[in-house]
């Protein structure tokens, strides 16, 4: 039984130093070839594969909300590669589902929050541990976009409320945090823009608990937040909820989401 749960973000390691988070990359989100590939990896800045996040639970969910797995078709040591086929018209989930990781060691503070890998080192608390669960998911379309908002109400998702498609810059989009189908109050969510730390200097981590990046956002008390694109291309939203198991035990569930924001059909042409 979860005794104490909170929405934050940690400091987590894949490596000794340094933080990863689970990302789905497809080369196409309107399809219109068959040359369709989407890319599975763990990275520090989106959208750069540092190294592969297979999954036995790789699934597509039809525009009728069938959901049925998917097998990869390669596999590299940075990434892994789906080829999913799409029969008919309309909108279609790619999800990792549940990833289950490693036990981290942390050190959990007395205001709950947990640090982990070279961060031990400048806090003070107690040793503790931290089951890590990761869940990715992008949205692509044929033909018509027809888009159904389906939970399939496992796990941690971030699902759009109207077409993820559709976005564009100076736009807008809502959606919706959930974890086993349930709201989670007050989430945090990190959006990172591809290539983003080419512009600016980050200094913290996406895991980080004192990541104050100015583009967070953060969910109302039924889990909903709007999402107003600033930079058009591929955008990556980003969100973890930890829950205390035990006196010596903690869950991480940590869900991604890639979207593609186009540019409106009123933005300039060419120079």
């Amino acid at each position: 039984m979860k005794k104490y749960s909170l929405v934050f973000i940690a400091l987590m390691a894949a490596f000794a130093a340094e933080a990863h988070v689970p990302f789905l990359k497809p080369n196409q989100f309107n399809v219109t070839h068959h040359r369709l590939t989407i890319e599975s990896a763990f990275t520090e800045f989106p959208f750069q594969a540092d190294f592969a996040m297979d999954s036995p639970n790789f699934s597509i969910t039809s525009p009728r909300g069938e959901t049925t797995a998917i097998k990869p078709i390669a596999k590299t040591k940075a990434a892994v590669y789906l080829e999913p086929e799409l029969k008919e018209e309309g909108t279609y989930r790619i999800s990792t589902g549940q990833r289950v990781g490693p036990v981290y060691k942390a050190i959990e503070t007395p205001d709950k929050k947990l640090y982990f890998a070279a961060d031990m080192k400048r806090v003070s608390g107690k040793p503790t541990t931290m089951n890590y669960y990761s869940y990715a998911d992008t949205y692509i379309f044929k033909g018509q976009a027809n888009y159904k908002s389906v939970p399939l109400n496992k796990g941690l998702e971030i699902i759009p409320l109207t077409s993820p498609n559709g976005v564009t810059l100076g736009g807008e989009l809502s959606l919706q945090v959930l974890e086993e189908g349930k709201p989670v109050p007050n989430a945090r969510i990190i959006v990172v823009t591809d290539n983003e730390h080419f512009s600016k200097r980050r200094i913290e981590d996406l895991y980080d608990v004192e990541n104050v990046r100015a583009s967070n956002i953060h969910a109302n008390a039924q889990g909903e937040f709007v999402f107003r694109p600033q930079k058009a291309g591929l955008n990556f939203l980003f969100v973890t909820v930890h829950h205390q198991l035990n006196e010596h035990l903690w869950e991480s569930q940590n869900a991604s989401l890639t979207m593609e924001v186009n540019l409106p059909p009123n933005a300039p042409g060419k120079p």
